[in-house]
């Protein structure tokens, strides 16, 4: 009996380990499958039926193989499997039917006060998922996977309680498990400067990386970090949130209570609150030369280009992306970053990295949402 089980569990393995690489190298051959794993032809080309006969991959075509011999290439199948994608933003919740390729659906989106009871969003956020869930084919649904849901805050994992977002005004609430309880799929929730990163890593421009940092601007600050293609979590899932590093003692007041965090001289709602003003009137003015809108903006350049300074000596990433409505809607913010970055960095770092900018813009969230858990499917279910 438990070498029957081992021998399920090895071919479980090795299932999930070839899915990853077809999804990980986008087109790619039995051939090199099995040069990638050390497995056998035929071990690899009985995976691969299987994986073929699942509507998990499919064949897309020929290149010239091994002594003129045509071998075919396997591709991820996007419509193998289907991932309900919901983000939980300050002003609204969007909900999307995402591809095993990053490519949305369907969607639909709810505008309210976020600031609400916590239940009472969660209900809306449930009756719009089986909403959309009714939308498709019935062959469609039963391919839909799981939810993932993208969020800003302190999320513990895997258990998925949000233990605080300030900005909405959440404590201690259960977000999974209340999304469970009403919907008939396993819900994954995480925060949504880790699924940025990861949708980057899965269907994005760094594909290829494996040690990676994100920086997010938006009404906070925040980050995300990977290393060796993984998302490292610390002990309360918090490493990386580099918003409440204390950047000026003296600095001004946060949120939060202390003095010059980092959020206090980037941060959208933090640059309103000092204006006075919406955060396109302190673009319109930086753009028009008007001296005290140049003196925020530039202030806050020096902070993002010390911050990512910072991040490079602790984490020594490949990459540096930077994403949130902060870097999309206003990219002036980013003019000269990296020279800025440059006047800080320790000089043996100097050339170790690039900058780049996340891609999927408004979509981010939802699609951040469904590479949590295509991200899960994945790893999780080869660990299983």
């Amino acid at each position: 009996m438990q070498q029957k089980f081992d021998q399920q569990n090895v071919r479980k393995y090795h299932y999930f380990l070839l899915l990853s690489l077809i999804q990980k190298h986008k087109q790619i051959s039995r051939s090199q499958l099995a040069e990638l794993t050390a497995m056998s032809n035929t071990t690899v080309g009985k995976i691969v039926k299987v994986l073929l006969q699942d509507g998990f991959i499919h064949e897309v075509g020929h290149v010239e193989g091994d002594v003129g011999r045509r071998a075919t290439i396997l591709e991820l199948n996007p419509y193998g499997a289907l991932i309900v994608g919901v983000e939980i933003d300050l002003t609204s919740v969007q909900i999307a039917i995402v591809t095993l390729d990053g490519m949305v659906m369907d969607q639909l989106q709810f505008a309210f006060d976020i600031k609400g009871q916590p239940n009472v969003i969660l209900d809306k956020v449930a009756d719009g998922i089986m909403s959309l869930l009714q939308h498709l084919e019935p062959d469609n649904r039963e391919k839909v996977i799981a939810i993932g849901v993208s969020m800003p805050g302190l999320v513990s994992w895997p258990e998925g309680k949000v233990s605080l977002v300030p900005q909405f005004r959440w404590n201690d609430v259960q977000v999974k498990s209340y999304l469970e309880e009403k919907l008939p799929l396993q819900v994954y929730v995480d925060n949504h400067v880790r699924s940025i990163l990861l949708a980057e890593r899965l269907f994005g421009t760094i594909n290829n990386t494996r040690h990676a940092v994100c920086i997010y601007v938006g009404s906070g600050v925040g980050g995300a970090v990977m290393t060796n293609g993984d998302i490292i979590r610390g002990v309360s899932n918090t490493l990386g949130e580099i918003g409440h590093l204390t950047m000026d003692p003296n600095g001004p007041l946060c949120d939060c209570g202390r003095l010059g965090c980092l959020q206090t001289f980037i941060s959208i709602s933090e640059l309103e609150k000092q204006a006075q003003m919406p955060i396109a009137e302190i673009f319109a003015a930086y753009e028009r030369g008007e001296a005290w809108s140049q003196k925020l903006l530039e202030r806050a350049k020096q902070y993002l280009g010390i911050a990512i300074a910072n991040i490079i000596c602790m984490y020594n990433p490949e990459v540096v992306l930077l994403a949130g409505p902060m870097i999309e809607d206003y990219p002036s913010i980013t003019n000269d970053i990296k020279s800025i970055t440059d006047r800080y960095i320790w000089r043996p770092l100097e050339k170790s990295f690039v900058l780049a900018h996340a891609t999927f813009g408004k979509a981010s969230g939802v699609i951040g949402a469904s590479a949590i858990v295509l991200n899960e499917f994945l790893t999780q279910s080869m660990n299983d």
